[in-house]
Formats: C-alpha cells, sequence, structure tokens
C-alpha cells in the first residue's frame, strides 16, 4: 500500500537521524549489500554510497536508496536531518533506518 505524504517542499522539517551522514555514509560503504526497512511500512531497501554525477551536487557524496531495483529517494550532505530531500522527497523513513548494530 503506497502512502502519499504532503508536500513540505526542500529540505522540509527536522528529524533525529541515529547516525549523522558522515557515519551513515561509511556504515553503508562498509556494507553494501545490507538491507534495511523503512520506518514505515518496514519496506526492504538497499543503500547505494557513491558520488552526484550531475548538477548542483556534482562530485558531492549521497546515499541513494533504492528498492525493487529503482532509486526512491536520495540524500545528500545538505539533506540530511531533514524530513526531505532536495527534490522534496520524503527521506526521513530511509535515514532513521541506518544506524549501529
Amino acid at each position: 500500500m503506497s502512502v502519499v505524504k504532503p508536500n513540505i517542499g526542500p529540505h522540509g522539517g527536522r528529524v533525529k537521524n541515529p547516525l549523522n551522514f558522515d557515519n551513515a555514509y561509511a556504515r553503508v560503504r562498509a556494507n553494501p549489500d545490507r538491507t534495511y526497512h523503512t520506518t514505515g511500512n518496514h519496506t526492504a531497501f538497499v543503500v547505494v554510497a557513491t558520488l552526484g554525477t550531475r548538477g548542483k551536487h556534482a562530485n558531492e557524496r549521497v546515499l541513494r536508496f533504492m528498492s525493487e531495483g529503482k532509486e526512491r529517494a536520495r540524500a545528500y550532505y545538505c539533506c540530511w536531518g531533514h524530513l526531505t530531500n532536495c527534490n522534496s522527497t520524503h527521506i526521513d523513513i530511509y535515514t532513521k533506518a541506518i544506524h549501529a548494530g
């Protein structure tokens, strides 16, 4: 079942993530095949730690949240700690799921 969240704009709201962006990026790089589950409906996803390839985020570190072989969202350093990313996509269900343990 798909949940439609309200559009609150880019970098909308605040969220407390278990790890800061640097630690989350390092954790994902060290565990590239780990499966996580969203904090919402527990959908399985993997995270790809890479660099942006174009636009204003070219060559910046990015965490890409993938489910069923498709990118569902992404987070750059500037997005971390917000409910939404630069494109107004809700990322908190992914970012809160990356934690130590």
